[in-house]
């Protein structure tokens, strides 16, 4: 059995030697056969190939967006270099990061943030992942009965 299956990998590498296929032409199954393992192995090896340039094209994008947001980082600090300290003290002024953001209608957050909105279908959600507890912050206090 293993003398027949070094056969069949080296008729499918093509390393079999040419002057041993005469003993196939008097048995059709066995010339059926070997053509159906050289199209199943040449698909397994297709198959192969393709796993691993994917595999390498992926290594090679996280690799490229790396640089990519490095070469942003290099432009945006060699333009700030460029910016004088009256103009980025007004730029950050213009800002309000000390005023606290509104997370909902009379839920006011924490200040130093940039507050965006979006469409409420953009990310659904059935149930809030933020739960607040009004009263004291006193570690001493138990936290209230969940419903």
């Amino acid at each position: 059995m293993h003398v027949g299956a070094m056969s069949l990998w080296e008729i499918a590498l093509g390393m079999y030697p040419t002057s041993h296929f005469d003993q196939f032409n008097d048995e059709p199954f066995v010339i059926i056969a070997i053509w159906c393992f050289n199209i199943m192995t040449a698909v397994f090896l297709l198959n192969l190939l393709i796993a691993q340039l994917n595999g390498a094209y992926d290594a090679v994008y996280a690799d490229m967006v790396g640089y990519a947001r490095l070469n942003r980082a290099a432009v945006i600090v060699t333009t700030l270099e460029q910016v004088s300290e009256k103009r980025w003290a007004r730029f950050i002024q213009a800002q309000k990061f000390e005023e606290r953001l509104e997370f909902n209608e009379g839920d006011i957050g924490l200040p130093g943030g940039l507050q965006l909105t979006e469409p409420s279908n953009a990310n659904p959600t059935t149930v809030d992942a933020i739960r607040r507890f009004g009263g004291s912050t006193s570690r001493t206090m138990p936290w209230p009965a969940e419903e």
